[in-house]
């Protein structure tokens, strides 16, 4: 049996491989060499499996997807059929899906006793309309439609004292919550991250395929990516275009994109794979 070296590709998606017009056009031809050498483009974001899987189909990758920053992944049928008969995993659409950590009803539930109880000045995706979602994202109707339908994030919006957003958090640690920053939103989430989304897809691709040895890549923009980054063998920085939010990751190799979004993505990749010692 042959043996292979092969680049497991996890991205994260607003401002890495998304302009803020949601374009991939600058990424297409790393994405393209990408799947000539066939190596897998993992979406690994806070977006809703739902979202996750339309994109997925857009750009015609097939590939496992993980969403909602590590709380739900999803593997595709036919690349990994021996979860057919593990009860763990739902099949829908086309997957085999695992929800992984706290749910969001529980999130919610929690919180907005908690907003009741104390004033909290905060406002999140369940309190809006799928048009309301689509005025603070900038997504079009039927994308935000599709960014409501979460299953363990709850994003949101904090308009209060910092003092007063840790004595919030203190309250949600009492049922496992935690916050996470992302680019625009604060992300009430359980334990699952999306470096545990990075393990969980690396270790079935090594049990699937053991004749190859697979590294990991990751590219990232925000706090939020910052433990995909480190967990990853290559961790790739994409800048804002007001300078970088991410300095540093703990990868073995850190790669720092000179160029914004979709275009600091094909940037590196096309670095990585013209780079021997990265491969």
């Amino acid at each position: 049996m042959t043996s292979h070296n092969r680049l497991l590709i996890f991205t994260d998606l607003d401002a890495t491989l998304l302009t803020e017009d949601y374009s991939y056009e600058a990424a297409l031809p790393a994405i393209d060499e990408l799947k000539k050498r066939g190596y897998p483009i993992i979406l690994n974001s806070s977006k809703t499996l739902t979202e996750l899987k339309s994109l997925s189909s857009e750009l015609e990758l097939n590939a496992p997807v993980i969403a909602e920053n590590g709380g739900h992944i999803a593997y595709p049928v036919d690349l990994f059929p021996s979860l057919k008969d593990n009860s763990s995993y739902i099949t829908s659409g086309g997957f085999y899906t695992k929800i992984n950590g706290l749910s969001r009803v529980a999130i919610i539930k929690h919180a907005h006793a908690l907003r009741e109880k104390h004033g909290y000045k905060f406002s999140g995706f369940s309190d809006w309309t799928a048009k309301e979602i689509g005025q603070h994202t900038g997504l079009s109707l039927s994308a935000a439609t599709e960014s409501s339908d979460r299953y363990v994030t709850e994003p949101i919006l904090w308009n209060d004292s910092e003092m007063r957003f840790d004595e919030f958090m203190k309250s949600m640690e009492n049922i496992g919550a935690r916050a996470l920053l992302g680019g625009q939103f604060i992300h009430l989430m359980g334990d699952a991250d999306k470096a545990d989304g990075l393990h969980k897809v690396k270790a079935l691709f090594e049990e699937t395929s053991p004749q190859d040895t697979w590294a990991t890549v990751a590219l990232g923009d925000s706090p939020n990516d910052q433990g995909m980054l480190n967990a990853a063998d290559i961790a790739v920085l994409i800048p804002h275009q007001s300078g970088a939010k991410l300095t540093e990751a703990t990868a073995k190799y850190v790669i720092k994109a000179t160029r914004i979004a979709s275009a600091g993505w094909n940037e590196a990749i096309i670095d990585i794979l013209n780079n021997t010692n990265f491969n």
